[in-house]
């Protein structure tokens, strides 16, 4: 089997981040998402970035709204983003 090229390699890395980024209202995806970010090295200091402060209130929000999520999981998933 021969080799992927950096091209390859880079447009594969470009659509898995254009499907994460399409669906983050599910969570399973967004727990994929922030993963991803993870293993990619990327971070964000979180006191000023007023985008990842938003994302917070929007999880939070969500939780207090849903059922279907549970408060533990979310918590353990926003204490990643801060990571």
């Amino acid at each position: 089997m021969a080799k992927a090229s950096l091209k390859q390699l880079d447009e594969l890395h470009n659509a898995v981040a254009k499907q994460l980024a399409d669906n983050l209202d599910d969570s399973k995806i967004l727990a994929q998402a922030i993963t991803f970010l993870k293993n990619n090295n990327i971070t964000v200091d979180l006191q000023e970035s007023k985008e990842v402060q938003n994302i917070f209130t929007t999880v939070n929000n969500l939780v207090k709204d849903s059922k279907d999520l549970k408060k533990d999981s979310v918590d353990s998933l926003l204490d990643e983003i801060a990571y």
